[in-house]
């Protein structure tokens, strides 16, 4: 995904699992609590019949690990369905520090996005180029470049970068750009089911295109309209 910034979600729980995961039990304890031995004798011979500590071990870590997933999977949809960013921020967007208060709790900070207006007029040109003059994409990144567009900013080095085919058709494809926040679009790269996205309730910031410059940009994929929250 492109991205005009560096910045990262800044709230006070940087990394959802790590939130998701205070004041549980280490490894180590869960097994001190267990009564399993935490490491098997130097002398055993590693053979398919496992001492009972090394089986505890492996059934303890592996509960270990899938509970934390589950948390932090769990922290990541709370936040997204409240409206708030995680990730990168999208091209055509700035991240803006919130303020929360939940009941009970101490006041963290979250990220929602605002326009840069400049930004967002190149992405609405984007999508009038591909959606009405049906453009290819690298016809689009040539106009881009020809043109002097602002590119997104290299997210390593923080300078201006440079268009790119990739650059463009991750824009197009970003349904961020419809005012909601997404997650969960790709899992270790591979592209995850539309419907198994996670949505924003409503709207949580400035769409820059509407639904349908965003559905006809992508007439080759399956309609949003279907897939947005109260229309499953």
């Amino acid at each position: 995904m492109p991205s005009n910034t560096t910045a990262q979600d800044q709230s006070g729980d940087r990394n959802p699992r790590r939130a998701a995961t205070a004041g549980r039990q280490t490894f180590r304890q869960r097994l001190t609590a267990m009564g399993a031995r935490l490491f098997g004798s130097a002398t055993e011979p590693d053979t398919a019949k496992a001492t009972p500590s090394r089986r505890v071990q492996k059934h303890v870590l592996r509960d270990y690990h899938a509970a934390n997933l589950a948390a932090a999977r769990t922290a990541s949809e709370e936040l997204v369905h409240a409206g708030f960013h995680t990730g990168d921020v999208p091209y055509g967007y700035r991240a803006q520090r919130a303020r929360v208060c939940p009941t009970g709790g101490s006041p963290r900070w979250r990220t929602r996005l605002s326009i840069e207006p400049v930004e967002a007029s190149t992405v609405q040109m984007i999508f009038l180029w591909r959606a009405t003059e049906r453009l290819p994409i690298k016809d689009i990144r040539r106009r881009l470049t020809v043109a002097r567009y602002p590119a997104p900013l290299d997210r390593h080095t923080g300078h201006p970068g440079m268009w790119t085919e990739a650059i463009v058709r991750a824009i197009v494809r970003n349904p961020k750009y419809l005012g909601h926040q997404v997650w969960g679009r790709t899992h270790h790269g591979i592209q995850v089911p539309r419907s198994e996205w996670v949505w924003s309730d409503t709207w949580a910031h400035p769409p820059v295109v509407t639904l349908e410059q965003f559905t006809n940009a992508n007439r080759h994929s399956r309609p949003l309209a279907a897939l947005r929250p109260g229309n499953e």
